[in-house]
């Protein structure tokens, strides 16, 4: 094999246990993601996904998130996408994009 993933060595072990993170981080076992309220309620789009948690604010679940940041700044640089359920408008919020209406309802079909 070639490229970034053979260069930093990616595959068996490291996969599992990345894969194996994103488990737990979606298993609601932490408290960073919460599922979407379409998900919560069953309509809509995006049910299966999920939401940062507005309410993990602590010192600890800060340090949670900034280790999030970290294992996704290594799937970047890999090119090992992480298996993360995260609802389109978060991502849109990562990269610095506006949210719209329509985004709101992507996850929450009954609030709009």
């Amino acid at each position: 094999s070639s490229g970034i993933n053979a260069e930093y060595g990616v595959g068996g072990g490291y996969s599992e246990s990345i894969a194996e993170m994103c488990e737990e981080l979606q298993a609601g076992h932490l408290p960073l993601f919460i599922l979407t309220p379409n998900g919560r309620v069953d309509n809509g789009v995006n049910r299966d996904c999920h939401l940062f948690n507005p309410a993990a604010n602590s010192t600890e679940e800060l340090n949670m998130f900034r280790f999030l940041g970290i294992l996704m700044g290594i799937a970047i640089r890999t090119g090992s996408p992480l298996a993360l359920d995260i609802a389109p408008p978060m991502w849109k919020l990562l990269v610095g994009l506006p949210l719209t209406l329509e985004d709101l309802t992507e996850v929450d079909k009954d609030y709009v």
